[in-house]
């Protein structure tokens, strides 16, 4: 069993009721579950019912048959608040798709989607890397510097730096060569829970 997505799948079907669809063969210009998913294999699907207002998207089970079927194992959406829908006695549209909540994409902000950012704990000094996305400083022992890894050749690399104790001590963000940050040379977080996003852009880092 392997999970696969296909283009231009779509079937009709009149089965009813929350159960297993019996599918009844490919609309026109399009293909068969079974003929591009292949049997055993898992997708994500979605179902419009006859009636013009009841839908369901979900990730089911394809199996060769006579009739071919698709198991509806898991809801992600539907017009029920979630759960299967009860279907009608009409002819209903199945075809596979691509679910929003499932989807990768890079947004507005050019960040990836279900993406986790990696973060690093500093306790003392550090020199970033192209690999610190996010840097948690602990100045409690003393003043702290960070210095930032070249904005040049790293143009929409993107530093949040956080200040977590509660201490007086500041932590000091320092430029690498003749950079700037926001035009100045450093910058400071002073305060408990203070922090600063930075962008390059690549010739100098921007607090955005």
């Amino acid at each position: 069993m392997a999970f696969q997505l296909k283009d231009r799948v779509k079937e009709t079907t009149t089965t009813t009721g929350t159960g297993t669809i019996s599918l009844d063969g490919a609309a026109t210009g399009f293909q068969s579950f079974v003929s591009s998913i292949g049997d055993g294999n898992v997708t994500y699907y979605a179902i419009e019912d006859g009636n013009g207002a009841a839908w369901e998207v979900g990730v089911g089970t394809i199996t060769d048959g006579s009739p071919d079927t698709l198991s509806r194992d898991t809801v992600l959406s539907s017009s029920s608040g979630g759960s299967k829908i009860s279907l009608s006695a009409l002819s209903h549209t199945v075809y596979a798709t691509y679910p929003a909540g499932k989807a990768v994409y890079i947004d507005t902000l050019g960040n990836l989607s279900h993406r986790k950012s990696p973060f690093t704990n500093a306790g003392s000094d550090k020199s970033l890397d192209t690999d610190d996305e996010i840097v948690f400083c602990n100045a409690s022992s003393g003043i702290m510097t960070v210095t930032l890894y070249a904005a040049t050749g790293n143009g929409g690399r993107r530093v949040v730096i956080k200040k977590t104790d509660s201490t007086a001590y500041r932590v000091n963000i320092i430029r690498t060569g003749s950079e700037t940050i926001d035009g100045e040379t450093s910058i400071s977080l002073k305060y408990s829970n203070e922090s600063v996003t930075l962008v390059s852009d690549n010739s100098n880092w921007f607090i955005i």
